[in-house]
């Protein structure tokens, strides 16, 4: 072969490795941003179930507001947390066998 062919041939693997390089590079590339894009998708998915979930507790907080200031509430809230009572209501207790089993100190089988 002469020194023209040699050159030829050494230009056309130069030209071929450049567009393999190029052609790898590029699908370098757009794998790592399809893989970004996925996972941003995912993120997104499960922000937007948080917001939902978020939302839907908030509706329940603002009914429990709305409930609060109700004067059931309020009655049902002292009864129960502070022991409070109307001055003309007999409190009546109902002890069950498990109750009255635990104030003995004995164990009931069930």
């Amino acid at each position: 072969m002469n020194e023209k062919t040699k050159s030829l041939i050494r230009r056309r693997m130069i030209i071929a490795l450049a567009i393999v390089v190029t052609v790898l590079f590029t699908a370098y590339i757009y794998l790592a941003n399809a893989i970004k894009i996925y996972e941003l998708d995912q993120q997104k998915i499960l922000i937007a179930q948080e917001i939902e979930n978020e939302k839907i507790r908030s509706n329940q907080l603002d009914e429990q507001v709305k409930q609060m200031g109700s004067k059931n509430y309020v009655e049902n809230f002292a009864r129960k947390y502070l022991g409070l009572y109307y001055p003309d209501e007999t409190i009546v207790i109902v002890e069950t066998q498990e109750n009255a089993a635990e104030s003995d100190g004995q164990t009931v089988e069930q």
